[in-house]
């Protein structure tokens, strides 16, 4: 059976003669006076080919016509044909052939609601949006328009009021009977409603019968209408009492931002936000700056941006018109009046629908109504507190009670929690409410439980992302507490929040959390394995593949190491000396896609941490983090992409460490040693780190960068270079060979290390004789094997007489820090030193016979 996404590719590939064809079987079809099934069926399937592909398809001008037709005359075939044409023309636009550009007659007003949409999206490319506005509102406000009318109308005006120009042409008296209108809508809904409409032939005939509607819980409602009363039969005016409380919202947010001089967003902007946060944390450490596109999915996140510009206009607001005049006016206290009297209204009805579901909380997925009217009604009272202060003193009581019966009832929701856990945080200033234990449960307890809830999931980082800079300038600790908890949303949907935890991340590190947020980047492919079984255990999964795996969790003996992962805040314990075993009971979760997910994103989000860590400048924290570095290079989770991309990472920032602080190379020394006397690191990707660590150990062992290196220290390095070297060497003809690069970056580390120390000059010169004799053996004449010999003899030819002249030695190769006063001054010093050098040679050479090349091999 075809996928939705295999007809979608089908419609795609219809193009050139096979759509010129399609397209005039449905203009000969239209042209017909009898539009029956057969109409529709064509219909429907050239919607799909016009709006399944980005580009534009080409219709023959009579086509267009044709649809025009359909759409604008009620003679020309029943609703669901003329629906479909304006869902063509709709997708069309904007276009040139689409004639009718505005309701001025002879168009009448019954065909409205078919060509409202088409005029819509036409108007969005022409820029006559606001002269679209001002229609809209003449339908809403004025008399004698049908309710079908203004329903559409009310929709349209919510898909265009956020842009920039909508509203541009709106002027006092507009706002004032708007206000009204949405008021009257919300406040004298009718509480009675018909049966639905009967298709028995002993149905009584007449006029209806209006009963009572209902409340959720099944009790005769004898109050205001709310869309959660339950009817038979909606009226019209129940209709625009639903859409009104969709629309509030966004219509609060609009207007209140255009009185401050804040030019609302075009809402089709809101797919793509930047987000750029710097914040302060309590330790001092100030996170990176990391801005990114973010594609906005859902109306939750739409409504999320929406509210996010609350946190930047000034509160309260200020008594002023929209024509930003001070003076009080008799229209400016007209358009003050009706908007105080629609706040009331909006307040009484939101808080008539949380008494609605105080009767029955919704707590399964059958309640999905009450619980998008709970979320919307908290989400209103949050922006009308955050625009007119005055109202929390009504409001916040009531969620405050809310939150307290329903915050340890594992049934709710979790979104609903979240939600208001949101309103009691952004108003606990104004009405001294401890924001730490909401803010403990909700990401404590409740996110510890619901991680692998989707929607509860984005609800989650999208509020950390809109409120990272308050929660960290607040002294909350809710992202360095709760980060473990935070990351298994990550390590559960790896590829969707990649992006946004690259933002997150820097507010997880502190001076106290810096090496446990580093464990535990390198160990997330571990906590999606631990994730995925637990879920497997909880589902009584019996896959025979994973059964290994689901025995190690359920072992009482492996207990406290799984419950390291699955702990919810930071700071319990280490598990660095069980990471074999762990490693070895998540085998064979290593090809499972969610965990290579997580393998895949790791080296990003180090390259983040490692920034962070940098900019931080705390010389404590990257002293620990390098030791941590060091001991984990070997201990990485067995995929071998994954160890290759972070011992990649590990290369290049250690060697920003040691540039920026030398002196760890002597700190660090038994570690150092220990990883560059075993070559078994060199292993899936670990030649970059061992590179760079001989390197560092050659450039920065040094008296100069740490007072604590002594002879001893330069002697252990030395000596595990020469036995690496040694052993490099005999291995390089081999396969899979040593590269040309290992063995000249070990022989300048022995170089750079003689040259501090002269008793072991005669030691490096042997030695370097011995590597070019082992290295080039074989002696190949051709290929790349005689350019590799090439490079090796002229390399030791090099160290071997600059080595000869200590004196020269010391210039060249371990020049001082305080006589490096810059790079280019450097490099011309070194160039003169060495041209010195070559003289010397040369000169030398001709008063002595020629003998066996230094450094070459015997002939």
């Amino acid at each position: 059976m075809a996928t939705k996404g295999d007809l979608y590719q089908q419609a795609r590939s219809v193009d050139g003669k096979d759509f010129d064809d399609w397209v005039q079987l449905v203009q000969n079809t239209l042209q017909l006076n009898d539009r029956g099934q057969q109409c529709l069926t064509l219909l429907r399937q050239l919607c799909v080919f016009v709006s399944v592909t980005k580009y534009s398809r080409n219709l023959a001008p009579t086509l267009y016509a044709l649809l025009q037709n359909v759409v604008l005359e009620p003679e020309q075939g029943p609703p669901r044909i003329r629906l479909m044409a304006s869902c063509i023309l709709r997708e069309l636009c904007p276009s040139d052939n689409i004639a009718v550009k505005d309701f001025n007659p002879p168009v009448e007003e019954s065909n409205i609601p078919y060509m409202l949409p088409v005029l819509l999206a036409q108007t969005n490319g022409r820029g006559r949006i606001s002269q679209l506005a001002l229609e809209i509102f003449r339908w809403l406000t004025e008399t004698g328009y049908e309710e079908e009318l203004c329903l559409v109308a009310l929709s349209s005006l919510y898909a265009i009021c956020s842009h920039k120009r909508a509203l541009e042409k709106f002027s006092e008296d507009h706002f004032r009977a708007l206000n009204l209108q949405m008021m009257g809508w919300l406040k004298q809904a009718n509480c009675s409603s018909a049966q639905m409409p009967s298709s028995s032939i002993f149905s009584a005939g007449g006029k209806k019968q209006m009963f009572p509607v209902k409340e959720i819980d099944g009790s005769v409602s004898q109050n205001l209408f709310t869309l959660l009363s339950i009817g038979g039969y909606y009226s019209s005016d129940q209709l625009l009492n639903i859409h009104v409380f969709s629309f509030l919202r966004r219509w609060t947010l609009v207007t209140h931002m255009m009185r401050v001089g804040v030019a609302p967003s075009p809402a089709p902007d809101y797919k793509d936000m930047e987000r750029s946060v710097s914040c302060q944390s309590r330790d001092g450490f100030r996170s990176t700056s990391v801005t990114s596109a973010f594609n906005v999915a859902g109306s939750l996140r739409l409504q999320s941006s929406l509210s996010n510009p609350l946190s930047s206009i000034p509160n309260p607001l200020p008594a002023t018109p929209l024509g930003g005049t001070t003076q009080q006016t008799p229209m400016a206290s007209l358009v003050g009046r009706a908007r105080q009297q629609l706040r009331e209204a909006v307040v009484q009805y939101c808080l008539r629908v949380l008494d609605q579901c105080e009767r029955k909380p919704p707590k399964t997925a059958e309640d999905d109504l009450a619980l998008a009217c709970l979320y919307e009604s908290i989400a209103i009272l949050d922006v009308q507190c955050t625009v007119h202060r005055g109202l929390l003193s009504a409001v916040f009581p009531t969620c405050k009670k809310m939150y307290t019966r329903w915050a340890q009832d594992s049934a709710v929701i979790p979104n609903l929690l979240l939600v208001m856990v949101k309103f009691l945080v952004r108003h606990s200033d104004s009405e001294v409410f401890d924001m730490q234990a909401p803010l403990e449960n909700i990401f404590g307890r409740v996110l510890g439980s619901q991680f692998a809830n989707f929607s509860f999931a984005f609800d989650t980082v999208d509020y950390l992302l809109e409120n990272q800079e308050a929660l960290c300038r607040h002294s909350t600790a809710i992202f360095t507490r709760f980060f473990p908890n935070f990351l298994k949303i990550l390590a559960w949907a790896p590829v969707t929040y990649v992006t946004e935890f690259l933002q997150l991340l820097p507010s997880f590190i502190s001076t106290s959390t810096a090496l446990e947020v580093l464990h535990s980047l390198l160990d997330l492919p571990c906590l999606a394995a631990i994730l995925q079984i637990q879920q497997l255990c909880q589902d009584g999964s019996t896959k025979p593949v994973y059964a290994c795996c689901m025995a190690a969790f359920q072992d009482t003996s492996n207990k406290l190491l799984f419950r390291h992962y699955l702990r919810l805040e930071s700071g319990r314990g280490d598990t660095i000396d069980r990471l074999g075993l762990l490693h070895q009971l998540l085998g064979d979760l290593s090809q499972h896609p969610r965990v290579n997910g997580a393998a895949e994103i790791t080296p990003l989000l180090l390259r983040v941490y490692f920034q962070t860590v940098l900019y931080g400048r705390d010389a404590g924290v990257i002293s620990q983090v390098v030791g941590a570095v060091l001991e984990r290079s070997t201990l990485l989770f067995a995929i071998p992409a994954f160890q290759e991309g972070i011992k990649r990472v590990f290369a290049e920032q250690l060697l920003e460490f040691f540039k920026t602080y030398p002196n760890l190379v002597v700190d660090f020394h038994r570690d150092v040693q220990e990883h560059l006397s075993n070559l078994r690191t060199l292993a899936t990707g670990g030649e970059p780190l061992y590179l760079h660590l001989a390197w560092a150990v050659g450039t920065y062992t040094h008296i100069c960068y740490n007072p604590q290196c002594t002879s001893n220290i330069t002697m252990e390095f030395f000596e595990t270079l020469e036995l690496a070297a040694y052993e490099v060497a005999m291995g390089h003809r081999q396969k899979p060979a040593y590269t040309t690069r290992l063995v000249l970056t070990l022989m300048s580390a022995l170089a750079k290390l003689a040259s501090r120390s002269q008793d072991l000059i005669p030691r490096t010169l042997l030695c370097l004789n011995k590597l070019v004799q082992l290295t080039t053996a074989e002696n190949p004449s051709v290929g790349a094997g005689a350019s590799s010999c090439k490079v090796l003899l002229g390399h030791a030819s090099e160290l071997v007489n600059v080595l000869k002249m200590p004196t020269i030695a010391i210039q060249v190769l371990s020049p001082t820090p305080s006589k490096e006063k810059g790079w280019d001054e450097q490099q011309a010093r070194t160039t003169r030193i060495l041209q010195s050098v070559v003289h010397l040679v040369q000169t030398n050479k001709e008063h002595q016979t020629p003998s066996t090349p230094s450094g070459g091999p015997p002939p």
